[in-house]
């Protein structure tokens, strides 16, 4: 594996930048034989909960742990300056999705040899298929993502709109639009959120969409956008974003987060697992699941969500083992509860899901098991480029939000995209 060191000269070479982050590094560093474990995570809505949990894993462990949580944006740029101003973290809490770049640059460790057969069997397939890269296993969750369309139950019986509960029940095209319609006339001020107040979001809750209509973001053979990110398919569906505005089912103007949960203007919404304590909170038992429609080349589910890995410098100032134990005891059932009893998200062992009422047939987040078990679930493209695709994405959304036509978009985008993966030789 390269050194941290020798990729980042590579990567910062501006003088100015070296200097700035030296000044700025000072308090950060971890002195010589310091046994604590320095975590850095990317802050959510589960910040209070790993706070606490980290707590009792340290006294479980008697391992002290110093965790510091930042933004994405922010964390990024953090990972970035640690190998030059010597101040990386041991364990990194972070979108699975940034593992092949941080990988590439030789930041994370392979783990394979630490996780053992037990643990990998009873691990679901899709954690799994999140965490290998370069085909070694270089992270562990305590969760994956569930992906479906909320909805109220009570408006959706109100408008006559048949509910759909499985998957392989979900409403076609023609049958969406006609639900659409009959909330619209009940009364449903504006009956599908997709969250497009953030649309860096979209780039996870909207690719089942896309993938129904049988675009992707990527070309999985090629790994390069041009021809796929702006090919017609993936173009039709962001013109239907745009379609859903025009008719009045989506205010492309939304600029608040509960227009589902808490004003009640929409019967539908567009976005995963991690608003469940609010949408619970907020409807109670009308809160539900639905799958998202097929648009024409099938049914589809997001999945991929935050992974633990160790990084190369915890191995190399003696901390590997301590760092281990820190993620496997965050492994354990009563840690895994902890979190996903709050985000309603999917357990990543196999022994805890099934022990879970709210996922065993018929229950309000079974929709999610059955959809990642069915093998319906679409990952976003894994790639060091993973950034630079987020990126394109959520402008070309920002963009036909506010009116600009889809193939334009789209070209900027894939166009804007595949420059920078061939420069950086992330298509080889």
């Amino acid at each position: 594996m390269k050194k941290i060191w020798q990729k980042a000269a590579a990567l910062f070479v501006c003088a100015i930048l070296v200097t700035a982050a030296a000044a700025a590094g000072g308090s950060g560093e971890t002195k010589s034989g310091d046994s604590t474990v320095k975590i850095w995570i990317s802050a959510g809505a589960e910040d209070n909960i790993y706070r606490d949990m980290f707590r009792q894993i340290s006294a479980d462990t008697g391992i002290s742990i110093k965790d510091e949580y930042y933004p994405k944006d922010e964390l990024n740029n953090k990972l970035q300056l640690a190998p030059v101003v010597g101040d990386a973290p041991d364990v990194i809490v972070l979108d699975g999705l940034d593992v092949a770049y941080y990988y590439d640059v030789g930041m994370i460790e392979n783990i394979d040899s630490r996780v053992s057969p037990d643990l990998r069997r009873d691990l679901m397939q899709s954690v799994i298929d999140e965490s290998t890269y370069d085909g070694k296993l270089h992270a562990v969750a305590q969760f994956d993502s569930g992906m479906a369309m909320w909805a109220n139950k009570s408006m959706l019986q109100k408008a006559g709109v048949r509910i759909p509960v499985s998957y392989k029940e979900a409403w076609n095209k023609a049958e969406f639009e006609d639900a659409l319609a009959k909330l619209k006339a009940s009364g449903v001020k504006f009956p599908l959120y997709i969250r497009q107040n953030n649309p860096s979001s979209l780039y996870f809750t909207y690719l089942p969409v896309v993938r129904s209509f049988g675009g992707d973001f990527l070309n999985r053979n090629t790994m390069l956008a041009e021809g796929t990110l702006n090919g017609q398919n993936t173009v039709a569906a962001y013109r239907y974003m745009a379609w859903l505005g025009d008719q009045g089912y989506m205010n492309p103007l939304c600029d608040y987060e509960d227009g589902f949960y808490g004003r009640k203007e929409s019967a539908l919404s567009l976005v995963g697992h991690w608003k469940y304590t609010d949408h619970v909170n907020g409807l109670g038992d009308d809160a539900i699941l639905v799958p998202i429609p097929d648009f024409g080349h099938g049914v589809f589910t997001g999945s991929g969500s935050v992974v633990w890995v160790m990084s190369t410098s915890a191995t190399e100032n003696g901390k590997a083992d301590a760092s281990w134990k820190v993620m496997e005891a965050a492994l354990q059932p009563k840690y895994i509860n902890m979190v996903t009893d709050f985000n309603g998200a999917i357990p990543s062992r196999l022994s805890i899901l099934n022990s879970k009422d709210e996922f065993k047939p018929g229950a309000r987040l079974y929709l999610y098991r059955e959809q990642l078990e069915a093998g319906i679930s679409y990952l976003r493209p894994l790639t060091p480029a993973h950034m630079t695709i987020w990126s394109a994405v959520r402008d070309a959304t920002t963009d036909i939000l506010v009116g600009e036509d889809a193939q334009k978009a789209l070209d900027d985008a894939a166009r804007s995209t595949d420059a920078i993966i061939k420069e950086n030789g992330w298509n080889k």
